[in-house]
């Protein structure tokens, strides 16, 4: 653990529930990984999609303090605690910590198109976080995704990445395991639909 407050934090975190159990250090060193996977450029822009307990965001903040980084979650109770993190770290110069639905947000003429990279930890399935994500995403953007260990690559059809308009996805193995999104074009209009045309019809 690189510091006695990012251990603080996320043992809060981990007690409040909005992290899993298990080791602290395995989650700075995923989160390491996430980072190292993306190779974000100096100075770009970066939104951690469905933030929760701060993974990989927090981290992230505290490894790349260049990076411009939005921490976007849906729930008040993970938004508060994000808040007072980001001030325990002393990150709040690089952090904005927004509450809302991604799928309203992306629509947002403040978030529609302008980040460089969207972080996904677990988010959700596949074709829920691709819909989302490429809302937020500049054309060359890309979203780097976690993977559970044993993922078939056929979780991410090429095709169907492709009407949304991203160019193709590359997996990294690991461990840990990631999947990267790069954007070829930017989405249509309706993109993402709400959650219940999504729920209801997901694209694959």
């Amino acid at each position: 653990m690189s510091s006695p407050q990012l251990a603080a934090v996320l043992e809060r975190a981990q007690n409040l529930g909005h992290i899993g159990p298990g080791e602290l250090d395995g989650y700075v060193e995923h989160a390491v990984s996430h980072l190292s996977v993306a190779d974000p450029g100096d100075g770009t822009r970066w939104c951690d999609l469905g933030s929760g307990g701060g993974l990989p965001g927090l981290i992230v903040a505290i490894e790349r303090p260049d990076l411009k980084l939005t921490l976007l979650d849906r729930s008040s109770t993970r938004v508060e605690f994000l808040e007072q993190a980001v001030k325990q770290l002393d990150v709040v110069d690089s952090v904005e910590i927004v509450q809302g639905d991604a799928t309203e947000l992306a629509h947002s003429e403040l978030y529609r198109g302008v980040f460089d990279g969207v972080f996904c930890r677990s988010f959700g399935p596949p074709p829920v976080t691709a819909e989302c994500a490429i809302g937020f995403l500049r054309t060359t953007g890309c979203l780097v995704v976690s993977e559970p260990p044993e993922a078939s690559r056929r979780r991410w059809p090429l095709k169907s990445l492709q009407t949304l308009g991203f160019a193709g996805v590359e997996i990294f193995d690991g461990p840990p395991r990631f999947a990267k999104l790069t954007v070829a074009a930017p989405p249509g209009r309706d993109v993402p639909r709400t959650w219940k045309q999504i729920a209801k019809n997901p694209l694959f």
